[in-house]
């Protein structure tokens, strides 16, 4: 008995804290969540509460580099697979900048499924290549679960700095977390 609850043990902690990987991203799916690969994009989906909406949808790595808030603009525009409304407004588009990865964050909104919804859209570049990355929630539990998503998201260093690989094979993406929901 103690060996299998054991082997139990083990086998939860190992799904708990497993890591996935897409292009430049490295992620944690957060426990409970169903994960489904449509193409090049994974939609992480959480069902916790009946009638929430909560879904983190990660985008393919592309060749290019989003370093000011107008491509990051144009990216999200292209990718608002929600119809979102933003602010078009590029000052809107929060940017941060650590390890030498930038990240882009724009807020909207949007009605699915008859329900009012934030949807938070994020870019994340580390020189050489951008992935994205885009939250619609419901709920503050869906942000709050979402947060920490973002804290075990990895961004690998350009594989043309050597130096910088050497240094870190992947680093934080860091962004600024979504702000809870009014």
């Amino acid at each position: 008995m103690k060996k299998y609850f054991l082997f139990m043990l083990l086998l939860c902690a190992g799904q708990l804290f497993s890591q996935s990987k897409l292009g430049i991203a490295t992620y944690t799916v957060p426990f409970g969540w169903q994960t489904t690969s449509r193409g090049s994009v994974v939609v992480l989906e959480s069902n916790s509460k009946k009638g929430d909406i909560c879904r983190i949808t990660i985008y393919s790595t592309e060749k290019a580099v989003v370093n000011t808030a107008s491509q990051h603009v144009s990216y999200r525009n292209s990718k608002n697979g929600t119809n979102a409304r933003f602010n078009g407004n590029e000052k809107q588009a929060n940017r941060t900048e650590t390890n030498g990865n930038i990240g882009f964050l724009s807020s909207g909104s949007a009605t699915v499924s008859e329900k009012q919804v934030a949807v938070h859209f994020y870019s994340f570049t580390n020189g050489s290549e951008t992935f994205f990355v885009e939250v619609v929630a419901s709920s503050n539990e869906c942000l709050e679960a979402f947060n920490q998503f973002l804290a075990t998201l990895l961004i690998d260093a350009p594989a043309s700095n050597s130096n910088l690989r050497r240094a870190r094979k992947a680093a934080p993406a860091a962004p600024a977390a979504p702000a809870p929901m009014m």
